[in-house]
């Protein structure tokens, strides 16, 4: 059954899948080509939904904050992080992007001990870990800005990232790969088209949310 908002969890695309006729197939693979074809719809652009903003905090000392999926914490499913910004009240700031020299110059030290604590300036993710320079001297509240990462659905409640309106593209995903799996590439075909269509209506719809924006491209290195 769909959630209160009426977006389809994995049990719900698993029904869908049976009723057009995937009923012999296993639940296990069924839940892999709903996983399958969730990811690939994802991957086929970078779109807006996948940019979130969560909050976080830190106590004195406090300098890492793990990351999914090592380990993950306040902030779950961080593919990139765009920003940082401090939150608490008379501290707010934006953190500046640590060079790699600079972070691996306070690697060197223990920043634990009180002495390297202060104000928060800097960021810098690595080894799955989300570092803090320097460590604040008090409680501080963040706000991290960043684009999510694909998690699979396990669960029979487990929801996709994507949101609502992208539950059909999910769905005609994971249908291709079931006409794959039953040897049937002309209905594969079939469903691929409509998923196109889908994307096409997608990327228009999302350009036209912000209609002032320059256009979202990827700078011309190949002369380098």
């Amino acid at each position: 059954m769909p959630t209160p908002s009426g977006q389809l969890q994995l049990q719900d695309y698993i029904a869908e899948l049976q009723v057009r006729g995937f009923d012999g197939f296993s639940q296990a693979d069924l839940t892999s080509y709903v996983n399958r074809g969730y990811f690939h719809v994802a991957r086929r652009s970078q779109w807006m939904w996948e940019s979130t903003t969560d909050p976080f905090s830190m106590t004195p000392g406090q300098f890492a904050l793990p990351l999914w999926p090592a380990g993950g914490g306040e902030l779950p499913f961080v593919r990139s992080i765009d920003k940082v910004v401090i939150t608490t009240s008379g501290y707010t700031a934006r953190l500046k992007v640590l060079s790699d020299d600079q972070f691996y110059q306070y690697l060197n030290y223990d920043l634990s001990l009180s002495q390297y604590r202060g104000e928060p300036w800097g960021y810098y993710v690595w080894n799955q870990a989300l570092y803090i320079i320097n460590p604040p001297v008090s409680n501080r509240d963040f706000l991290a800005y960043y684009k999510r990462r694909m998690a699979p659905l396990v669960n029979p409640t487990d929801v996709p990232l994507t949101p609502q309106h992208m539950d059909e593209a999910n769905l005609l995903a994971a249908l291709i790969r079931c006409h794959r799996r039953a040897n049937e590439p002309s209905l594969a075909a079939l469903v691929e088209q409509d998923l196109e269509e889908f994307f096409d209506d997608a990327r228009d719809d999302e350009e036209m949310m912000m209609g002032e924006q320059l256009d979202r491209v990827s700078p011309d290195d190949s002369w380098l």
